[in-house]
C-alpha cells in the first residue's frame, strides 16, 4: 500500500504543485492589491479579505487538478489493466489517499502562506482612531494571529478533502467529467441557497469554511461541524445511488 501510495503521489505532483503555487500568488497579489481600499484593525484582515472570494470556488481548485485523472484512467480502461495485479478497491484506496493528501496542499499551503504574507511581509495595517473590531475567536486573532490563520487553515484542508471525496464518488461511477469535475462546486452552491431560504445560514458549508462571511455573533460550534457532516451524508447517499440503485460499475468490462 505505501509504494501505491507513493506511485499516485508521483502521478499528481505537478498538477498539485502548480495549483498549489498558483493559488498562493494570486492570493497575496489580491492582498497587497484591496487591503488598502478598505478600513482595518489588524493585519490578518488584510488576509481575509484577500482570500474571501475562494470562499466558494474552493471545490474547483481540489476537484479538478485531481479527480480528472481517476476518469481518463476509468475511461482508458487502465483499471482493467491494473486489476490483475492490484485489487481494484487496494488500488483505489491509495488512489483516494494521494487525493487526500494533495487536496489538503492545494488549501492550506496558499491560505497559511498568504496569511504569512499578510502579517509580515506587507506593509503594516495603520488601524483607525476609534476600535470598535469584533471577530469571531477575536482572541486569538488579535494575540496570536498566525496561529489563528494556522488553524483555519489546516480546517479548510480538511473541507477540501470532503470536497475532492464528493468529486472522487463521481469520478469512480459517473462518465460525464463536466458532471464530475463541477459536481461539488454545484452542490455547494446549491447548499448555500437552500440553507438561506430556510434561514439556516449559520450552518451552511461555506460558514465553516469562512465563518467570517455571516455575523460572528452567529456563530457556533455547530456551524464549523454541520455542513461538512451534511456533505458527508451527501457523498454517502450519492455512492450508494450509484452503485446499488443506478448499478454504474467502477471498472467497465
Amino acid at each position: 500500500m505505501p509504494q501505491l501510495i507513493k506511485n499516485e503521489c508521483k502521478k499528481m505532483f505537478l498538477p498539485v504543485l502548480l495549483t498549489t503555487a498558483a493559488l498562493t500568488i494570486i492570493m497575496c497579489v489580491l492582498i497587497e492589491k484591496l487591503y488598502l481600499s478598505y478600513t482595518l484593525h489588524y493585519d490578518l484582515e488584510a488576509w481575509e479579505v484577500g482570500t474571501g472570494g475562494f470562499s466558494l470556488l474552493y471545490p474547483l481548485f481540489v476537484v479538478i487538478p485531481l479527480c480528472w485523472n481517476l476518469y481518463y484512467e476509468r475511461k482508458n480502461n487502465f483499471l482493467l489493466y491494473i486489476a490483475p495485479r492490484v485489487p481494484v478497491k487496494k488500488y483505489l484506496t491509495a488512489k483516494w489517499t494521494a487525493y487526500a493528501l494533495g487536496a489538503f496542499c492545494i488549501m492550506a499551503v496558499p491560505y497559511l502562506l498568504s496569511a504569512v504574507y499578510a502579517i509580515d511581509i506587507k506593509a503594516p495595517v495603520v488601524p483607525p482612531e476609534t476600535n470598535t473590531f469584533s471577530h469571531v475567536f477575536q482572541t486569538a486573532f488579535v494575540e496570536k494571529p498566525l496561529l489563528y490563520a494556522a488553524v483555519l487553515s489546516c480546517w479548510r484542508g480538511v473541507i477540501g478533502i470532503l470536497a475532492m471525496t464528493f468529486g472522487f464518488v463521481l469520478a469512480m461511477y459517473c462518465k460525464n467529467i463536466f458532471v464530475i469535475l463541477t459536481g461539488p462546486f454545484i452542490y455547494s452552491i446549491l447548499e448555500n441557497f437552500i440553507m438561506a431560504i430556510l434561514s439556516l445560514e449559520k450552518y451552511r458549508l461555506v460558514v465553516a469554511f469562512d465563518p467570517t462571511c455571516i455575523s460572528f455573533h452567529a456563530v457556533t460550534w455547530l456551524s464549523f461541524f454541520t455542513g461538512p457532516v451534511l456533505l458527508l451524508c451527501v457523498i454517502g447517499f450519492t455512492a450508494f445511488f450509484l452503485a446499488k440503485i443506478r448499478k454504474s460499475t467502477v471498472v467497465n468490462v
